[in-house]
């Protein structure tokens, strides 16, 4: 069956869920790149330090609308795919203002997709999990220009992928501890709210657990 466009099967073994293939295809065709060789990474970090003045000057009105819709529609591609998440959340963040360097990075993500047009999610059954794990980790200080982390975590029932995020924390953290304490916070956000929708629906007594690297979040989280 098709629900908003998702392709959703039902099988043995599982339940397959797909996201529209067209955009990935509309992307691909857009930018160009149809017989491009694919590249494995859906983005290249920008290094202010080899940036020109040509690389920072904004685009022109149309070039502007035309990035404002790849990166559109990769962000409503993104729901259903969580390898371009982060890509996309980068390619998003130029969107008011984007430049020449900005519509550059379009490049690697339609090569990607190229080699990726289509991603499946299966959801293989299994038994009823009490746990709802939330695993959080964060990239300090990962944006070479304006020196922001990024927060980036899954939420897992048993096998399942429930919700997936990336996103730019809005203050300038001063170590990595600090960074990976307010994904943790993020990450419990999240979880808080999925589980009030599972109660919802129906889906009662699940307890929620935070996974992170960061022994220094564990400590200020305690």
């Amino acid at each position: 069956m098709k629900l908003l466009s998702q392709i959703i099967e039902w099988k043995p073994d599982g339940i397959y869920m797909e996201a529209d293939p067209r955009h990935a295809e509309i992307i691909v065709k857009h930018l160009g790149l149809e017989n491009c060789v694919p590249l494995s990474s859906p983005n290249e970090k920008i290094n202010p330090k080899h940036l020109t003045e040509e690389d920072v000057k904004e685009l022109s009105k149309e070039d502007a609308s035309a990035y404002r819709a790849v990166a559109a529609r990769g962000d409503y591609l993104s729901i259903d795919r969580s390898d371009v998440r982060y890509a996309v959340k980068e390619l998003a963040r130029r969107m008011a203002k984007p430049r020449n360097i900005d519509f550059k990075q379009l490049i690697p993500f339609g090569r990607y997709l190229r080699l990726r047009m289509r991603v499946v999610n299966k959801f293989s059954y299994q038994k009823n999990f009490k746990i709802i794990d939330v695993w959080s980790d964060t990239d300090h200080a990962g944006c070479l220009e304006t020196c922001k982390s990024t927060t980036g975590g899954v939420i897992m029932l048993g096998s399942h992928i429930i919700k997936h995020w990336s996103s730019t924390q809005p203050i300038i953290s001063l170590s990595s501890g600090e960074a990976e304490y307010y994904g943790c916070f993020r990450a419990g956000s999240h979880a808080l709210g999925l589980r009030s929708m599972m109660n919802d629906l129906g889906v009662h007594e699940k307890r929620l657990r935070i996974k992170t690297d960061a022994s220094v979040a564990v400590s200020l989280a305690a």
